[in-house]
């Protein structure tokens, strides 16, 4: 029961102690990612430059010394080769998805004829269906009426009336 009544002070003190546990925890874990991440960034732009390489991503401002002549167009020749080989990459992925698309249609067209064969075939052997189905009942109707199973109308019967 005693802790439900808590002034305003004991609260604001409570937070206090929070604060000075949480916030140099929260700063010091702060400064450690950023240490990490500069060192991962400065790796890689070590091993960019060792590779002579040109250096994509853009880093800072105007402060950052620019290569020379030389290094700037060997860099803008390998950019140039690297879209060379992605245009013919992609024209070689191109020129498959359009076989596929061509077997495909092909595909899609001989099972449209075998359809529309299927459905010939299916529309002749009704037509043959009905036929011998109508020969059947007059073969029936002959057979009952030459055995004589066929119920004259009498007087007997109430449809003579």
């Amino acid at each position: 029961m005693h802790l439900l009544i808590i002034d305003m002070y004991e609260l604001g003190q409570f937070l206090r102690i929070l604060l000075w546990i949480f916030l140099p925890l929260f700063v010091i874990v702060l400064l450690i990612t950023t240490y990490i991440h500069h060192r991962r960034k400065r790796g890689v732009a070590e091993v960019v430059l060792e590779n002579r390489e040109l250096l994509l991503s853009v880093e800072g401002g105007p402060d950052l010394e620019q290569p020379e002549g030389d290094d700037i167009y060997k860099g803008l020749l390998w950019m140039k080769q690297k879209f060379e080989e992605y245009r013919v990459q992609a024209d070689v992925r191109v020129g498959g998805l359009r076989e596929q698309l061509e077997q495909r249609n092909a595909t899609i067209q001989a099972l449209q004829e075998e359809l529309a064969e299927s459905k010939e075939k299916i529309a002749d052997l009704k037509g043959k269906l009905e036929n011998n189905m109508s020969l059947l009942l007059h073969i029936h109707k002959e057979l009952d009426r030459s055995l004589g199973f066929e119920k004259p109308l009498t007087a007997s019967t109430p449809e003579a009336g």
